[in-house]
């Protein structure tokens, strides 16, 4: 079953390479895919992911949980697409699931399992990257039961921890083989969380509802079967894409804490088989400031830092990455060069180029102590600088460089505080 295998990244393509400067130029947020053309320092830590855990401690049916911590417009969700690629060079399911208060709490764990399987995604080979193709968890038993040796595929079928969720999976390929799309879209809607009649639960033998008190169980059994269908196993990024974390009030963010704890712990045992947890959070004190015991029991779990020289620790923080702040930004601007110029068929002068990029480095280092990341506000305003120079072949001072980020600084500014806006009710 294993779809991956190259490990060659493709040459970027012109649609692909104007599409990642449209979406870094409007806010900075990293597009799904094409963001290996211009990562920076974050080497060191992939390479110990794919060898310490991809190739190596996942293989025995183990699982691990990171930490990723960064400021707002940091490189998490980059971070994050990034592991999610080197899981499909390694025959690894991914899910991305993007955590909110309304769609998505942490402290809500069914919800959470509702994402996590309708986000599902097959390995595929990088040069088909970008190409459109379905998710969720009926894309992934459609191409099990398409590639599986002939016969009796459900004989192959495992007994996972959760019966109900064993009963569905054998019920889900009896209706695949059978050619009964209805009787599959059935039990796929129990099996992506939503509930279904109870004469349907009686027909198919699943004696469960999905809710908070078997969210986990499901959790564990969904891993299992990955795990047993041919794959390396799963991989769940877990995203707060905003700047709090997906709560709203202290009950919630204890329950919050205690799943996280929970599922923490769970990565100790062998019911996890395969699965690496990745959960991104801009600032670790969301999560660690308070008194109690689920505060004190999460500390003592997350304190360690993950490296090159400690990979089993399990703080990844991307503020630090052994980078000073110049040669990150100027290696950045160089590689986003490279695609600028592929995205517009065109070739900036060498110098002109040079100097202005010296001058932007300058000027981005004197937001660094802004709550939104410089590196994000250089993204946006250097994409902007790079359509200047196309125009006219000027050096961008650094005066006019530091015009421009103010201008994106008050941009994004304003984007947040409306999105949050939107979110009252």
């Amino acid at each position: 079953m294993e779809q991956g295998g190259n490990t060659e990244t493709p040459a970027l393509d012109p649609k692909l390479a104007k599409a990642i400067i449209h979406k870094l130029g409007s806010f900075g947020t990293p597009p799904e895919f094409g963001i290996e053309y211009f990562s920076v320092g974050v080497e060191q830590y992939l390479k110990v992911i794919e060898e310490e855990y991809l190739k190596d401690i996942l293989k025995y049916s183990l699982s691990s949980f990171k930490l990723i911590t960064g400021n707002y417009g940091g490189g998490k969700t980059h971070f994050l697409y990034l592991v999610r690629n080197l899981g499909w060079r390694n025959n690894y399911v991914t899910t991305y699931v993007t955590l909110s208060p309304t769609e998505c709490p942490f402290d809500r764990l069914e919800l959470v399992y509702k994402s996590i399987v309708l986000n599902l995604r097959l390995p595929v080979k990088p040069d088909m990257w970008t190409k459109p193709w379905d998710v969720g968890i009926d894309v992934l038993l459609r191409h099990w039961v398409e590639s599986a040796e002939q016969g009796n595929i459900l004989a192959q079928v495992r007994s996972f921890e959760s019966s109900s969720f064993t009963n569905a999976i054998k019920a889900a390929v009896v209706n695949l083989v059978s050619d009964d799309d209805e009787g599959f879209l059935e039990v796929i809607q129990w099996l992506k969380g939503e509930e279904i009649p109870r004469e349907l639960r009686l027909r198919y033998r699943i004696s469960e509802r999905m809710d908070r008190s078997n969210a986990f169980r499901m959790l564990r059994s969904l891993v299992q079967f990955v795990s047993s269908i041919g794959y390396s196993g799963l991989l769940l990024l877990f995203d707060e894409a905003e700047r709090g974390m997906s709560i709203s009030s202290a009950r919630d963010k204890r329950r919050a804490l205690d799943n996280l704890r929970q599922l923490v712990d769970e990565c100790g045992n062998s019911r996890l088989p395969g699965a690496m947890f990745f959960y991104a959070i801009p600032d670790e004190n969301l999560l660690l400031e308070g008194s109690g015991g689920v505060y004190e029991a999460l500390k003592q779990r997350l304190r360690s830092s993950f490296t090159r020289v400690n990979p089993m620790g399990v703080k990844v923080n991307l503020e630090d990455i052994g980078v000073d702040p110049t040669g990150f930004l100027t290696e950045l601007g160089d590689k986003l060069a490279r695609v600028f110029q592929v995205a517009y068929d065109c070739r900036l002068e060498v110098e002109t180029l040079h100097e202005s990029l010296k001058n932007m480095v300058d000027a981005a280092l004197e937001f660094q102590a802004l709550d939104i990341s410089y590196r994000r506000i250089f993204v946006i305003g250097t994409v902007e600088i790079f359509h200047r120079l196309k125009e006219r072949t000027v050096v961008i001072k650094k005066e006019e460089a530091q015009q421009i980020f103010r201008s994106k600084v008050k941009m994004l500014t304003d984007a947040e505080k409306q999105a949050v806006e939107s979110e009252e009710f």
